[in-house]
């Protein structure tokens, strides 16, 4: 491309006040003070930041020294002072390389969105497993229940036959117990998916009413576990 060097600040590209010092030929701390009274008007008139203030190491007595970075709105307030052949020349290099570097942010933001809805999408897929899943076994342990309770009757009442109503009752416990762990783990199941779909999908504008379309029907107890 060629040999302006920029950063990313907050998302965005930015150039060092001390490279654009040297590219244009300016003694970095004229740069440093023409930025700080741009800063000032900039700060005074409600604008979005332009200007970033940092630090540099000096490579032979390796103090630190203040400078700026300034994204591409910053550069050209800056810049737009700056004249001569060599300035309009550098200005085009710095226009250019803005544009290259946004190209290439847009880019890896796509190919990372990309990775975040899958994950997401897979996240979604696993709550809505689990939470079938917990819906087919609680309608199950219902069942079961409803045909203890039942047996549990018929033994009370047919005392002929207390003996065989009282091993079909112990075996209908027994199935209701086996029940009530697999809807446990169930629910620990829908708990973890629930957890996972939190930590990539959390603070998205959809997330709430996803949530809330995930575990629609679900008591308040299971939704917060």
């Amino acid at each position: 491309m060629n040999d302006i060097i920029l950063s990313t600040q907050n998302g965005e590209p930015v150039a060092s006040s001390r490279d654009v010092a040297k590219r244009f030929g300016k003694e970095h701390n004229h740069v440093l003070r023409d930025i700080k009274a741009l800063e000032e008007g900039v700060s005074k008139n409600g604008q979005t930041p332009m200007f970033f203030k940092s630090e540099y190491t000096h490579p032979q007595n390796h103090q630190k020294y203040p400078m700026y970075l300034m994204n591409r709105d910053g550069f050209s307030l800056l810049a737009m002072g700056f004249t001569g052949k060599e300035a309009v020349q550098w200005k085009l290099k710095y226009i250019e390389a803005f544009n290259q570097m946004e190209k290439q942010l847009a880019a890896q933001h796509k190919e990372q969105q990309a990775v975040q809805d899958a994950n997401i999408q897979s996240a979604i897929d696993r709550v809505i497993e689990a939470r079938k899943k917990l819906d087919e076994n609680t309608a199950f342990l219902d069942e079961c229940r409803k045909n203890r309770e039942d047996s549990k009757a018929k033994y009370m009442q047919v005392k002929a036959l207390c003996g065989e109503f009282k091993a079909i009752y112990g075996q209908h416990c027994d199935t209701v117990r086996t029940m009530e762990n697999v809807v446990r783990g169930s629910q620990s199941y829908l708990t973890s998916a629930i957890d996972s779909l939190t930590i990539v999908a959390k603070g998205y504008p959809f997330y709430a009413a996803l949530m809330d379309s995930l575990l629609d029907g679900l008591p308040a107890k299971k939704k917060e576990e």
